[in-house]
């Protein structure tokens, strides 16, 4: 089972979770497994480089409580509501023979060889990612796709990519789409406004067009 870094924390009690949040630790729970729950506080400053580092939720951490250490995967995040940083952390105890459920990220590569995108086409991604089941001891990272040979109007689906047999989608009975070539939206040219100066030229011209045949008709 791969472990992708280390989190420290240390235990903490049930109640008030302020004073954690001020000292700069993410009060948090581990849960799953045989175990009991653990309620830990987590540090803020090595749980961001961590999620910096991308695939926060496809990954397995071990969390150092003391001498002891416990491998989890980051099930949920509870968001302050108006700086929407970090408040509480869910995780999941993993072993080899956990099954869990997990979204891995897409990643779209070699555009510069696709004819539809050459052509001025758009990648209109629908899925940037795949929620899916599978062992805690084969959790893939990322997906990818390449995109040489496509062109405007192909789409790309599930079925472009190459499944373990312990990976089931949670979607299950349907191919569904992860993306499309468009083409390039062509803009109508506006059609050009009538002129109010020649509208006024005309009407003009129309007077005096009936003035004249006016006159002429007085003079015979």
């Amino acid at each position: 089972m791969k472990i992708s870094g280390n989190i420290p924390a240390k235990e903490r009690k049930k109640g008030n979770t302020n004073p954690y949040l001020q000292e700069g630790l993410i009060p948090s729970i581990i849960y799953g497994g045989k175990a009991d729950p653990v309620m830990i506080a987590v540090d803020k400053i090595q749980l961001k480089k961590r999620f910096e580092e991308g695939g926060f939720y496809s990954k397995i951490f071990e969390v150092e409580i003391g001498d002891k250490k416990e491998a989890v995967i980051v099930k949920s995040i509870q968001r302050n509501k108006v700086k929407h940083n970090p408040i509480h952390i869910d995780f999941q105890r993993v072993d080899e023979k956990t099954r869990i459920t997990i979204s891995v990220p897409i990643e779209f590569l070699d555009q510069e060889l696709s004819p539809g995108l050459k052509q001025g086409g758009v990648l209109n991604v629908v899925r940037r990612e795949i929620e899916l089941s599978c062992l805690a001891n084969n959790i893939p990272e990322k997906f990818v796709i390449s995109l040489e040979d496509k062109d405007i109007g192909d789409d790309i689906r599930l079925s472009a990519i190459t499944l373990d047999e312990s990976m089931k989608p949670t979607i299950v009975g349907r191919d569904f789409m992860l993306a499309t070539i468009q083409a390039p939206k062509v803009e109508k040219e506006p059609e050009p406004e009538e002129s109010e100066g020649t509208e006024e030229k005309t009407d003009e011209s129309s007077e005096n067009t009936e003035v004249k045949k006016e006159e002429e008709k007085a003079a015979e």
